[in-house]
Formats: structure tokens, sequence, C-alpha cells
């Protein structure tokens, strides 16, 4: 892919004073180096098939200039709202003064209050219409704005007010079809990742479903098919943005999940979507949001199945160990476990993967983070960590989830690294290089890039160079 460098204008500062205050203030809110800002630029501008920056092109905007390209000018302010919380335009970075400009668009747009059937699918079909670099650059939510999006969807009635009225039916065979396509999609994503192709391909599959529900005829059940299908889809679509590292994307994805779910009458689905929001905030080292979020998929979840409630629980746990709180993740935990043992036949196909194994991976990957955060029980942490991440960084690729063995992996080393065994490290690095060639997955790729360069100051190049070289050229030939 292209990188392009950003000059800076001949009228730049004197000894490399910043002229653009704005940007220079942001970048501190963020805690972020120039560089730093260019490489989550970059992630955004990979995804969506964007020439890459020159990793110095922020020090140019700093003297006085301007990138050349508005995606790459909407896209700054994206994330340096998502990183500060404060809400920023291309305006406000680049015209010199903060201003009463037109705010951006968030998350959230259109997704408050109460929503007929009818507003939620024009919603639905028209973000999903929406050109990927719009996408990419959408402002995330406000926490009280996504609660209250959340809120608004979880616990008004829905109006269903749609009539199916098109020229053609839609038939039993034909909705056959469609729900077995996304539980293939669903395998897909296990496998790769949600790379640009996988992400384009299920936005067409849910904007072909969306067409049916506005434009066709159907029976009262196949309509609840068709609402099931969508939301599926669309949660599917959801995590793929996420899985790409496009927060506000996933955001507005799941809160048209949870609407479509919720005139389908799916709670399941719903409490599933709460549980994945919380996942994300937790990844994004927000605890409190992610605790708000699971508890309420805890509470959404109490009547539901045993595997609906685990996976709640399983949410939950994972957003107390991003608070750091070790007794309450144990508890979670157990809880999860305990319900995990009855499975039955009926249990929702979108929770096929939810398994012991899964359960383990991700209480390795929880124990990972307490031990960062809690240094005195670190040593215990993590050779607990360790036991629970090794089988499933080997064994993932065998099973079918090779994006998830890659992910584990990157836990596992990052494990080893803060053990301070070197020599593990190098050799979980060595063997997921040879796997990124198979994972569209950007964010797995992103935190591996990410623990790339923390090893760098790490590990001896007695025993670590011939890891990081192959670390470096698996991500550079990606």
């Amino acid at each position: 892919m292209t990188t392009l460098r950003d000059t800076p204008p001949d009228d730049a500062a004197p000894g490399g004073r910043p002229h653009n205050r704005q940007l220079a203030d942001a970048l501190d809110r963020a805690g972020w180096s120039p560089r730093e800002l260019v490489r989550v630029l970059n992630r955004r501008l990979g995804v969506i098939g964007e020439p890459t920056l020159h990793l110095t092109a922020a020090f140019g905007w700093l003297r006085g200039g301007a990138p050349r390209s508005e995606i790459v000018r909407r896209l700054t302010a994206s994330v340096l709202t998502e990183a500060t919380g404060t809400p920023y335009t291309a305006a406000d970075l680049w015209s010199g003064k903060r201003g009463p400009a037109t705010p951006e668009k968030t998350a959230t747009e259109d997704l408050l209050g109460r929503r007929s059937l009818t507003d939620v699918l024009a919603t639905a079909a028209a973000w999903t219409a929406t050109d990927p670099r719009d996408q990419a650059a959408l402002h995330p939510a406000a926490d009280d704005r996504l609660f209250s999006a959340v809120w608004d969807a979880t616990r008004q009635a829905p109006l269903r007010t749609h009539a199916a009225t098109g020229p053609e039916q839609v038939l039993p065979d034909f909705m056959d079809v469609l729900e077995a396509h996304l539980r293939r999609l669903r395998r897909l994503d296990d496998t790769a990742g949600g790379g640009a192709l996988s992400q384009r391909y299920v936005r067409i599959e849910l904007a072909g479903v969306l067409d049916l529900l506005r434009n066709s005829r159907y029976t009262a059940d196949i309509g609840t098919r068709l609402l099931q299908t969508a939301s599926g889809m669309s949660q599917l679509a959801g995590w793929m943005a996420f899985d790409a590292d496009l927060t506000a994307a996933a955001q507005r994805y799941q809160l048209i999940a949870i609407r479509l779910a919720r005139h389908a009458g799916e709670s399941d689905a719903v409490t599933n979507v709460l549980g994945m929001l919380s996942y994300q905030y937790a990844a994004s080292a927000r605890p409190a949001a992610a605790l708000r979020l699971a508890e309420a998929a805890v509470e959404h979840s109490v009547r539901s199945l045993p595997i609906v409630r685990a996976r709640a629980w399983g949410r939950l746990a994972t957003a107390h160990a991003a608070a750091g709180d070790i007794d309450a993740f144990r508890t979670a935990t157990d809880r999860c476990r305990e319900l995990l043992q009855h499975r039955r036949d009926d249990d929702p196909p979108a929770l096929y993967y939810f398994t012991p194994d899964q359960v383990a991976a991700e209480t390795g990957h929880a124990l990972v983070e307490l031990a960062a955060a809690k240094p005195r029980h670190a040593k215990r942490l993590l050779a607990e960590a360790a036991e629970l991440l090794s089988p499933l960084t080997e064994t993932g690729p065998a099973t079918g989830f090779r994006r998830s063995a890659l992910l584990h992996g990157v836990h596992l080393a990052r494990a080893h690294l803060l053990s301070r065994d070197t020599e593990a490290t190098a050799g979980i690095l060595l063997r997921l290089a040879e796997r990124v060639p198979d994972i569209q997955s950007i964010r797995c790729r992103n935190l591996l890039g990410r623990l790339r360069r923390q090893a760098g100051m790490h590990l001896h190049p007695s025993d670590g160079a011939d890891a990081l070289d192959a670390v470096d050229r698996a991500l550079s030939a990606s």
C-alpha cells in the first residue's frame, strides 16, 4: 500500500514549536505522541483501503500543515474524540479555534427514543449503505448517550408498525438458506476475522435481508425469522467492525442489532449484544462502562437458558478483571462455569462457540490484565494464565478457530513477557509470525504489533532478534 508524507508548509514554526495548538492540546489529552497518532490513523486507513501515512506526518501538522485528504482530517478528529472523550471536528483541529461548527454524527444517531420498526429498518438500511470511509470516521457515542440508546432499545415497548406488502413473497425454504448462510459467515469470522473483504460481504448480506424486510411479503413467522437474521447479521457486522478497531461503527451496528432483536422478541440476542458491548468497553480500558453493560446483560438474562446466562456472567467476569477486582472476577467466572455445565439441544445457535475452552481463554486473558494491574499478585496470576492459554494457542488452528488462536497467543506471549521469560516470549512470537498470513483480523495484528514494540525493549538480541524480525516481516507483508 502506498505511504504518503504530508509535508509541512514553508512557514513552519522555528525550533519545532507547534503552530497548531488545538492539535497539540488534543494529543496531550490523549497522551499520544505524533507518531502514535499516525499509527492509529494508519490502522483505520488500512481498513478502508486508503493510502497510509508516513510516521512523521503529524509533526508537519503540528508545525502548521494539514492533511491533504479530507478523510484523514475527519479520521483524526474521530480517533482523538474516542481517545479523549472530548468531541473534535476537523474544523476544530485545523481552523485555529474551537467554534460552533456542525457536530459530527455519532453512533447513536436516529437510535434514541421510541422508534417504530419502519424507522429502525430505514435507519439500518441507510447505515449499511453508508460509504466505508464515512463508517470509519463515525464518532463514538458519549457514554451517557450510548447508555440512553441501550435503555431506550431494551426497556421501551417496540412499535411494530411495519407492513409486509411487497410484490414478492419470502418462502420458508428461502428463509432456511438465509439462516444457514448466517451460520457459515459466523464460522468464517472464527477462521480469518474481520478483514475488509469479510466486512464488505457481511454488509452486503445485511443490506439484502433488510431489503426483504422492507420490500417483500411474508407471514408473521417468516417476518420474525427475517428480523432475527437481520439482527444476527448486524451483530456480526458490529463484531467485525470491532475486530477492525472501528469502535464507533461497531457500537452503531450493535445498537441496531438490539433494536431488531427486540422487534423480533429475541431476548437472548439482546443479552448477547449487551455482553459484546461490555467486552468492547473492557478492551478499551473503560471498566466502569463495561461493568454497567455487563450487569445489564446479567439482569436481562435472568429468565434465559443456562448458556445465555453463562455468557452474560462471563462478560461480567471480564469487566471485573478490567476494573482490577480479583475477587469479583473469580466469583463471576465460577458462576459462568457452573451455568455452562447445563447445555441444551435448543441453545441459541449464535453461542455455538461458547465452550469450556472459550471460558478458559477469556479467563487467561483476564488474568494477564489483572497481573499487569496487580504486580503483588503477578507471579501467581501469570502462571495460571499461561497454563490456560498454552493449549488453546496450539489447538486453535486444528479446531477452526485460527483467529482466536492468534489472539490467545498474543496474550500468552504478553504473559511470558511480564514474567520476564524472554526465551518463552521469543518462542511464542515465532509461532505467531507463522500464523499472521492466514488471519485478516486487524485488531489481532494491531495487538501483535503493539506487543512486538514492547518486546523489542526487553528481549536481548541473542535470543529475541529472530523472533522480532519474523513478526516484522509477517506484519509488513500483510
